[in-house]
């Protein structure tokens, strides 16, 4: 009788998940199917005129970035392992949405903007391309810079995870009792283990940086664009022809996208003897980056900030003439035209406020009522649900939800915002939910405290932090969703990053900043109360 009670509980348990995020997402991904067997859109996909180009062009820009973004968040570590400001770093930058740091980059490097100003000068602007340069430069060097947080977030997470930390202490001092300098130590000893548990995280950034579409919009070339912004422009056009042929090159991009990662892992396994050879020759006297891991740190945080400001500035300048370095004025048009049409704003705070409370409700259901091995096959399909390019989610959602009637619904909405949000969740809460101490909870059973007691005054208070910086995670991802709102909301709703990418491709700076800013301060204020919140209440 009990073994079928745990059953039916547990098969209770996987039902809101199953409903609301694994039945859409594979449901999802079936709709892409008949675009693998229409012959009509693959003879069109090849016959573009921006194909190749666009795809060479996806594709470098995101390897680079992800080996930039890799390379910078490995050096910081190497040399300020142990820095608070390298942890506030990651999460200010986490919480900053991709598309505000966009717009806000932007006008910071073209050539009238701030750090122009500041540099070069003169009666007028240089004659450079600093942004949507042919070459996809800007868009490198945002992405490396945006995705650097994540990368070192999940470092520092994989570092601190269980006796690893003292583990890697220990070989280190064994290290340096041989004769390797700190340099040398972590380069041996620590990146290897390090790289082995960042594999995901940097398939989820090459995939991403290489599909990005808002990102692109803002900085990213146009002649050709990235082949994202092509099969972006094929999903939302009129013709049936052209939306089935940007499905079948959501299909190509993954595909390469494949192509390219097998080939990376080829070549690691070619490089092996190699790489063991490097690893155990020795010693060396090499020194940790010090010096090159505070350049990079300010650099990275002095960008950041800089993106802030200068949406802040322009936000609240009618026009700033070159070469001033501050407007010559304080004007609240923009403001007041954000304030005049709030209905963006509360659409994305009240959508991803739910998001993320369905998010967290969803991952604690499926942590309260299934056993720890069957973590794997969610944290597996959550994981190649982010490792998939999201054109290609959220082309096959919108197959799925036209054909269902929840196109252009607040539903159809909630569930596009849900599909990534889940998956976040899924993957950061699953180690520090699961690893609570049950034990405390058999002693409250001991005095008599019943089930849900029990887990609301004291598994949940224990688990307030973990909690807290998941539901701020959910929020932050639910609330920078451009391409699967842009296509769901079927022109009947509009979020602020639908409007923020809209106002980019204008000429109106002051209101475009209004609204990048309105983006990216509920992130940052749900970081932050995340953090103050979630502090132990004897601090």
């Amino acid at each position: 009788m009990a073994g079928t009670l745990r059953r039916l509980t547990a098969a209770g348990g996987a039902l809101p998940a199953a409903v609301l995020w694994i039945a859409p997402l594979l449901l999802s991904l079936a709709m892409l199917a008949p675009a693998a067997l229409d012959a009509r859109a693959w003879q069109m996909l090849f016959g573009h005129p921006q194909l190749w180009p666009g795809l060479v062009l996806s594709l470098v820009t995101g390897g680079i970035a992800t080996l930039l973004a890799l390379g910078m968040a490995m050096t910081i570590l190497a040399g300020l392992p142990a820095q608070r400001v390298v942890r506030g770093l990651a999460a200010a930058g986490l919480a900053l949405p991709h598309l505000a740091f966009a717009i806000g980059l932007g006008f910071l490097i073209m050539p009238s903007g701030l750090m122009a100003r500041l540099v070069v000068g003169g009666d007028a602007p240089p004659s450079l391309i600093t942004v949507q340069d042919p070459w996809g430069l800007s868009l490198t060097a945002a992405l490396a810079l945006k995705e650097l947080p994540f990368l070192l977030t999940a470092a520092i997470a994989a570092l601190a995870r269980g006796d690893a930390a003292g583990r890697l202490a220990q070989q280190c001092r064994a290290a340096a009792s041989l004769g390797h300098g700190a340099g040398s130590a972590w380069l041996r000893i620590v990146l290897p283990q390090l790289l082995r548990e960042l594999r995901w995280p940097l398939v989820i950034v090459f995939v991403y940086g290489a599909t990005v579409v808002d990102m692109a919009l803002v900085l990213g070339p146009t002649q050709p664009p990235t082949l994202g912004v092509t099969i972006w422009h094929a999903l939302n056009d009129a013709d049936a022809a052209t939306n089935r042929m940007g499905l079948a090159m959501t299909l190509l991009l993954t595909m390469a996208l494949a192509a390219v990662l097998a080939l990376a892992a080829a070549l690691l396994g070619l490089t092996r003897a190699w790489r063991r050879a490097f690893l155990a020759a020795g010693p060396s006297l090499l020194a940790a980056p010090r010096r090159a891991a505070l350049l990079l740190l300010v650099t990275a945080s002095v960008t950041m900030g800089g993106t802030i400001l200068i949406l802040g500035l322009l936000s609240l300048s009618r026009r700033w003439p070159y070469p001033a370095i501050m407007p010559p004025a304080i004007d609240l048009a923009a403001w007041s035209t954000l304030a005049a049409s709030p209905a963006p704003l509360w659409l994305s705070l009240g959508l991803s406020l739910a998001v993320a409370a369905a998010a967290l409700v969803l991952a604690l259901v499926w942590f309260e009522t299934q056993p720890l091995p069957r973590d794997r096959w969610l944290i597996g399909l959550a994981l190649t649900s982010l490792a998939l390019p999201q054109l290609a989610i959220a082309g096959g959602q919108y197959r799925l939800f036209l054909a269902t009637g929840v196109t252009g619904t607040l539903p159809g909405l909630f569930l596009a915002h849900l599909a990534p949000a889940f998956a976040y969740v899924v993957i950061v809460l699953q180690g520090p939910y699961r690893a609570f101490d049950e034990r405390y909870v058999k002693v409250a059973h001991s005095l008599s405290v019943s089930a849900p007691a029990a887990w609301a005054l004291g598994k949940l208070p224990l688990r307030k932090a973990p909690l807290l910086t998941t539901a701020a995670i959910a929020f932050a991802v639910s609330i920078m969703q451009f391409v699967p709102a842009q296509l769901v909301a079927a022109g009947r709703y509009s979020t602020m990053p639908m409007e923020a990418v809209t106002l980019a491709a204008g000429g109106n700076r002051p209101l475009t900043a209004a609204f990048a800013l309105a983006l990216a301060m509920p992130p940052l204020i749900a970081f932050l109360g995340a953090a103050l919140l979630g502090r132990p209440r004897w601090r």
